[in-house]
């Protein structure tokens, strides 16, 4: 039986090339791209077909920043399969970073300088925006829609006989300075796309708690990796690839308040979803 893998945000960048790793891997998968543009997923899904003629490709169409959306491709995955063995939540945005000249000026004359320019923090801001749901859309996109992704594949993913494996695509730039628990959307801040990468590190502990074992490895098993450790992809100056590992900046208690309040922001959205069901 083929095993079968969804990927968020296949059709570009770290997903495109994740979609072509896994094929090189095994191309007997099936490959399930899960993504916003379905022209363009199809196109990606008739190249690796191309390149992989044993392997099995499909495409559902989703847009983790659009709950609606979000809920109704889990439907779909639910009628196609039975089980789902890996799960890459990789889908996500990025405003476009700004010069935060202030920051910039009052740094040159603090003991952070050296920190500042090798680091640029605190010296590039991004603006979000409120998405249709009413989110903040860096949020939503990188981190709220997967969750509620993932908690209503939860029935396809949880086998005690052989265990499916979630990954989630995190960062470098996730900087614990920039989550705060009392605005988890990052609402008052600027510079959302770290906060959510941090944010998401916080859900894969909370996860990994709650829904043992997850796993971020495609070959480890399980019970051989650090919950507590981020693995890095990583190239040498000689281009060779290859993968180390970084212990998070994070404790399991503030884990488990961010997973809480999420379980807390989706049971309310659920009631409003419903409420709006009935009265239409």
């Amino acid at each position: 039986m083929r095993k079968v893998v969804v990927v968020t945000g296949a059709s570009s960048g770290v997903g495109l090339a994740l979609c072509k790793r896994l094929l090189e891997e095994d191309d007997e998968l099936h490959l399930c791209l899960a993504c916003r543009n379905v022209g363009k997923a199809e196109a990606v899904r008739a190249a690796l077909l191309a390149a992989h003629p044993a392997a099995e490709v499909s495409v559902v169409q989703v847009d983790v920043s659009n709950l609606q959306s979000v809920i109704r491709a889990a439907g779909e995955l639910k009628q196609r399969f039975q089980r789902l063995d890996y799960v890459y939540l990789n889908a996500g945005i990025m405003p476009n970073p700004q010069l935060n000249i202030k920051a910039l000026f009052s740094g040159l004359f603090s003991r952070k300088v050296i920190h500042m320019f090798s680091t640029a923090e605190g010296l590039l801001t991004q603006e979000d925006k409120v998405t249709a749901d009413g989110f903040q859309e860096v949020f939503e996109t990188n981190v709220f829609g997967h969750f509620i992704l993932v908690q209503e594949l939860e029935a396809l993913l949880c086998h005690s006989d052989s265990p499916s494996r979630l990954i989630w695509t995190s960062s470098r730039n996730a900087r614990k300075s920039n989550f705060h628990l009392e605005d988890i959307q990052h609402s008052r801040g600027q510079e959302p796309y770290s906060s959510s990468k941090y944010a998401i590190d916080l859900l894969s502990v909370a996860l990994n708690r709650n829904f043992n074992p997850r796993v971020w490895l495609f070959h480890q098993k399980p019970e051989s990796l650090n919950p507590l450790t981020k693995y890095l992809s990583a190239t040498t100056g000689f281009g060779s690839n290859y993968v180390t590992t970084q212990k998070m900046d994070l404790d399991e208690d503030t884990a488990e308040k961010f997973y809480q309040n999420l379980l807390e922001l989706e049971k309310r959205i659920r009631d409003t979803i419903q409420k709006t069901n009935n009265q239409s």
